[in-house]
């Protein structure tokens, strides 16, 4: 078993971006859900409500978040003297974030039609995770519940054959994508390395209709693959593809690398 691809997703909800190798940091995978659109409440906004973001490109290096849409593009240097300070609303979380200059706002509120504003997760920001250690109290920037996302090319495989017409993977917007023996065998799983890095405490991942956007056009496709997930994968009022995971440490996940499973 072994990585096949690695993608950070920079800002929540727009384009992902490909790597070779990932620096996971305590909070996630290095500028993974940095940034975060919200609405005039405050209240964070995906694809759920405006599946255009798909069409976001981001690309996140050491020097600037670059954003482009449609011929124009802009970069937002990663130094910043986070005086703007905002409370935002993410699920049932309410976060500290930093408010980025109004000229980035205008711009994306202005392509997706919608009056929003950009955020990040600044140096002062601080959103905790469950765990199940009173002592260990890991963080998660923008993500929806925990800070790594796992996905297995069987479970999509098994999904696939399901299906009249085959989805990409970019559907489930995972972290880490492997290549698995037994489609869903990581639910089973408690402990895991990849590269320099262990991850525990996982939890199945719920699945929304974002799953059901084309994410290359930002098109709603229609009601698959949900509909089809929901016929042998759901549980009570969910619906679960993939598994979400928290890094126990600090360090490099490289494509390639081995998914080896310690519990």
């Amino acid at each position: 078993m072994k990585i096949e691809e690695l993608c950070i997703y920079p800002i929540k909800s727009a384009r992902a971006q490909k790597l070779n190798q990932m620096t996971i940091t305590h909070e996630g995978p290095l500028g993974d859900r940095q940034w975060m659109l919200v609405d005039e409440a405050g209240k964070f906004v995906t694809q759920r409500t405006l599946p255009k973001l798909a069409t976001v490109e981001v690309f996140y290096d050491d020097a600037a978040l670059t954003v482009g849409f449609q011929k124009m593009f802009f970069k937002i240097s990663t130094k910043n003297s986070f005086q703007r300070q905002v409370k935002v609303q993410i699920w049932n979380d309410t976060v500290d974030a930093a408010l980025e200059p109004d000229l980035y706002s205008q711009a994306l509120s202005q392509y997706l039609g919608a009056n929003l504003r950009l955020v990040r997760y600044a140096p002062f920001s601080q959103r905790r995770v469950l765990s199940h250690s009173m002592d260990w109290k890991p963080e998660v920037r923008f993500a929806d519940a925990r800070p790594v996302h796992l996905i297995n090319l069987k479970s999509l495989e098994d999904l696939n054959s399901r299906l009249a017409e085959p989805v990409g993977v970019d559907r489930f917007r995972g972290n880490l994508i492997y290549s698995g023996e037994v489609p869903f065998e990581e639910e089973q799983w408690k402990k895991i390395r990849v590269g320099e890095v262990v991850f525990s405490q996982p939890k199945r991942c719920s699945r929304c209709t974002i799953t059901t956007i084309d994410q290359s056009t930002g098109d709603r496709t229609g009601v698959e693959p949900l509909k089809t997930l929901s016929g042998y994968r759901r549980d009570g009022k969910d619906v679960f593809f993939g598994t979400l995971w928290i890094p126990e440490n600090t360090g490099v996940v490289r494509k390639g690398d081995a998914v080896e499973v310690l519990e």
